[in-house]
């Protein structure tokens, strides 16, 4: 018997939709192939710091953004945690503070993940009517730097399929 390509994957949330089609796809793929998953949602602590030593923020609103940001990874987290028991897998989740590419490269890691899954963005329209995806700049990050395979999930319509998984 074959061992499978994958054994552990980290998947990074951070509360867009397409962050929560790509742990739709990591939980169907980890149900499919019997592979283990992290979900690790950050806490941008380096730009608010920025803002912060930049006069943009004042220290309270700093420490007011950070705390909603922190509950706001907890609840997203929790959801995604849910959505796999709902397949009846039992997951990893970490809430982690820094700037977010270092943050996931770092997870990936320290898991010795063997993929990192991330959503991809919505469509845009140019003007010449070409609908393109960009990548954010911490996507581009985590793709360039990381160690091990990046996916980028690009399925508006995985939501169907995860409901009849």
């Amino acid at each position: 018997m074959q061992k499978g390509f994958y054994k552990k994957i980290i998947v990074a949330i951070n509360g867009h939709t397409s962050s929560i089609h790509a742990a739709m796809y990591a939980i169907m793929m980890a149900r499919s192939y019997h592979i283990s998953i992290k979900f690790v949602y950050v806490v941008d602590s380096a730009t608010l710091k920025y803002l912060s030593m930049n006069r943009f923020l004042m220290t309270d609103e700093k420490t007011d953004y950070e705390e909603r940001l922190t509950e706001d990874g907890s609840h997203y987290l929790a959801y995604v945690e849910m959505l796999a028991s709902t397949k009846g897998l039992k997951v990893e989740t970490e809430l982690r503070n820094g700037g977010v590419f270092t943050e996931i490269l770092k997870a990936a890691d320290e898991y010795n993940a063997d993929l990192i899954i991330l959503g991809g963005n919505e469509k845009t329209s140019d003007s010449s009517g070409y609908k393109r995806r960009v990548l954010s700049t911490d996507q581009s990050e985590v793709l360039a730097n990381s160690k091990c395979p990046v996916l980028i999930v690009q399925k508006p319509d995985i939501s169907d399929a995860f409901k009849v998984f």
